[in-house]
């Protein structure tokens, strides 16, 4: 579990003071670059959802920190909300702007360290932000005070086991097992994706393995049968009893979640009008619930290691249940290269809209998607749901129609994801959560 870092800034030079001059960007500094930090992390070469999602966790932490550092030193009430890992000492006056770019920047410049024309991007974007901020004292401390709070971070999880090189190995093609495809496939790359997450200590648990959920129903069980009967008649790329309307929510949650999910959830922050502080806080509490619930999912997915769809319809003759019946041509609509069980997609829904409901209260919303992986299929931009819980099941179906997932999956990974959520939200930035808002979903 982390601990706070404590630091006072008066022996610390200021760092990265760059020209050119543009002008500054009328906007929220923590929504800027929570913008320009998903950009960046996006870009994460070899990289997937969860390490995405605990990447952006990091950056949001520091900037977090950095708020609380600036606004506890200027402002009445600001102290009540405790940091989340560094303590920061700030002088009065220091530069909210310069606190906030500098730690995002900083965190994200030394972590997302795969893709030279990204990184340069995104140092190009902050020395232009910089040289917006009138030179002065306030400058130099604001700066300060976010290279501390960065390199506090920093070192808190210098030893999180992210960059770990472990390889996953094929086992045996016993039935239930899933097993990686070396080569790329359609809207899959090759490999089992983001196996190094399983390793990966998250922030608001003493290890990987701390809440991993239960095992997936039996292949004898009459659950697991009702299971696949729906995914085989609907998931499939030609299938005849997928709907228009259903094929159209499928290539909505086709889009990437962590790109999603970013997108939307700065969205909504945004038309609430916060102010940094609070922005800050939203946008940290977010990502550090999803971005521990994506590193719970894919540390479950490979222990439990089960098959997708795909394997289980075509080799359904090895299942054990005779009320199976196999189908060796049958081809999902959309396709992903690691373990079934529990779904990526699910903890990220599952998560998301439990750490937006502890935030904010239920709500109705609309998302937006750029999803399209599915080529031939048009491209549905929005989708309006009248409460938050409508989205996991528009999720579920998503996923169970496009042919990914089985629906016991898709229910299992939000209500356990959200657990994940609660605690974050509720548990490490001293939010006073509506308990019979935490106590929901938890079956």
């Amino acid at each position: 579990m982390k601990k706070a870092i404590v630091i006072t800034l008066a022996a610390l030079a200021p760092a990265l003071l760059c020209s050119p001059s543009v002008a500054l960007a009328q906007q929220n500094a923590v929504t800027h670059w929570h913008s320009n930090a998903q950009t960046l992390v996006a870009s994460f070469t070899g990289r997937g959802n969860a390490a995405q999602a605990y990447t952006m966790a990091l950056i949001q932490v520091a900037v977090y920190d950095a708020s609380v550092a600036v606004r506890g030193a200027g402002l009445k009430g600001a102290r009540s909300a405790k940091p989340f890992i560094a303590d920061i000492v700030a002088p009065v006056g220091a530069d909210l702007n310069a606190a906030i770019a500098t730690a995002a920047f900083r965190v994200g410049y030394e972590r997302v360290n795969s893709n030279p024309t990204a990184r340069s991007n995104y140092w190009n974007a902050y020395t232009a932000y910089l040289a917006a901020i009138p030179a002065g004292q306030a400058k130099t401390d604001g700066i300060a005070v976010g290279e501390a709070t960065a390199q506090a971070v920093l070192g808190a999880r210098s030893k999180d086991n992210f960059y770990n090189t472990a390889v996953f190995t094929n086992p045996a093609a016993d039935p239930g097992v899933w097993q990686s495809v070396p080569t790329a496939m359609p809207y899959a790359t090759a490999g089992a994706n983001d196996y190094a997450m399983a390793f990966t200590t998250p922030l608001t648990a003493s290890s990987p393995d701390a809440r991993r959920i239960k095992a997936p129903p039996s292949l004898a069980s009459g659950k697991y049968r009702r299971d696949f009967d729906e995914t085989k008649a609907q998931g499939s790329l030609t299938s005849a009893s997928r709907t228009p309307e259903m094929t159209s929510v499928v290539q909505f949650w086709t889009e990437s979640g962590f790109t999603l999910w970013s997108r939307n959830a700065r969205d909504i922050v945004t038309a609430r009008g916060l102010d940094e502080f609070e922005a800050a806080r939203a946008l940290a509490a977010f990502s550090v619930a999803t971005g521990d619930a994506m590193l719970a999912c894919f540390e479950s997915k490979y222990a439990h290691n089960f098959w997708r769809p795909w394997q289980a319809i075509q080799r359904a003759e090895q299942d054990g249940n005779p009320r199976t019946h196999p189908d060796p041509a049958w081809t999902p609509a959309v396709r992903a290269n690691h373990p079934e069980y529990p779904a990526g997609h699910g903890c990220y829904a599952g998560s998301a809209t439990k750490a937006l409901e502890l935030l904010f209260g239920d709500f109705p919303v609309t998302l937006t998607s750029t999803g399209a992986q599915v080529v031939g299929w048009p491209v549905v931009p929005t989708a309006s749901y009248p409460s938050l819980d409508d989205i996991n099941d528009d999720n579920a179906d998503a996923r169970v129609w496009g042919g990914l997932h089985w629906r016991t999956t898709m229910e299992r990974s939000s209500r356990w994801s959200a657990k994940v959520a609660k605690h974050a939200v509720c548990g490490e930035f001293g939010l006073q959560c509506d308990k019979s808002r935490m106590d929901r979903d938890d079956d």
